[in-house]
């Protein structure tokens, strides 16, 4: 989400399950006090892994108003910053500075 969305780790948070279009085509990111939730086209090579977390999250119980990504993001995050140097030229990404920080 981060590689196409450009969005910070707070966005991610927040997103639910029905933020997503059914083809997972779309996503909806919602910024502070929904004053700015912008909508975003998934990426073909992106909408197989989009799925797979969508169909985790629903094999898992959680209310329809839950953030799909939140229980992940902490541990993630530091993962995620720890290999996005190394990432982002292979997959030919211009990533935020703020993904790049240590």
């Amino acid at each position: 989400m981060l590689a196409f969305t450009r969005a910070g780790l707070g966005s991610l948070r927040f997103t639910r399950d029905l933020d997503i279009t059914g083809d997972v085509s779309a996503i909806k990111l919602h910024g502070v006090s929904h004053r700015y939730c912008p909508l975003h086209a998934v990426p073909t090579w992106a909408r197989p892994l989009l799925a797979g977390a969508r169909a985790h999250h629903r094999l898992t119980p959680h209310p329809p108003g839950d953030g799909m990504f939140a229980p992940l993001m902490l541990a993630e995050a530091r993962h995620l910053r720890a290999h996005a140097r190394r990432l982002s030229p292979r997959l030919g990404l211009t990533l935020p500075a703020s993904i790049l920080v240590p």
